[in-house]
């Protein structure tokens, strides 16, 4: 079963497992936007879910992560986040050795492709409108979309459409609450 592991500003995580994945709560103007529309969804005592404005992959032993940012899908280092809060989501026996291979091997052939503007905004309609807009465009991504399909390529959350997930979809699935 996942459980998820708080680290605050300043603290690192010093063990990872390539499979698993983190949210975080950004400052940006991006993540604000984010955090507002899911809110509008994530009501009552699924209100909390709404705090994660962005999710990524972690590959490497050594926390490097792949995500989608505005400026495409890249590796980059989790201490990149030690000024902010995240949680590591472990997913311990819930995803295998072969389910963690493929779940990496999908994460990184997604680097160097574009972030997916398109899937961002059917995304926001979806949150402030309720309309499903599926506007996925192949070598897109946005970072949830990137998570789950990473996710689903080893064996997972085949109940979610990556089209329509964002992070405060990932922290419902998995339990994982400020």
């Amino acid at each position: 079963m996942a459980n998820a592991e708080r680290f605050g500003p300043g603290a690192d995580a010093t063990e990872f497992v390539p499979g698993d994945f983190i949210l975080t709560h950004r400052h940006h103007l991006f993540s604000k936007l984010i955090r507002l529309a899911q809110m509008r969804r994530f009501k009552g005592p699924d209100a909390p879910y709404a705090h994660w404005s962005h999710s990524a992959m972690v590959v490497g032993r050594d926390g490097a992560l792949v995500e989608a940012e505005t400026m495409g899908v890249r590796r980059s280092p989790i201490s990149r986040y030690r000024d902010d809060e995240y949680h590591l989501v472990r997913l311990g026996a819930e995803l295998d050795s072969d389910g963690r291979a493929r779940t990496v091997a999908y994460a990184e052939s997604q680097v160097g492709q574009a972030f997916g503007y398109l899937d961002m905004l059917a995304a926001g309609l979806h949150l402030l409108f309720g309309w499903p807009l599926r506007w996925v465009r192949r070598n897109h991504e946005i970072c949830s979309s990137l998570v789950v399909k990473a996710l689903q390529a080893g064996g997972l959350l085949h109940e979610l459409d990556p089209a329509l997930t964002l992070p405060a979809d990932l922290a419902k699935r998995f339990d994982v609450r400020p």
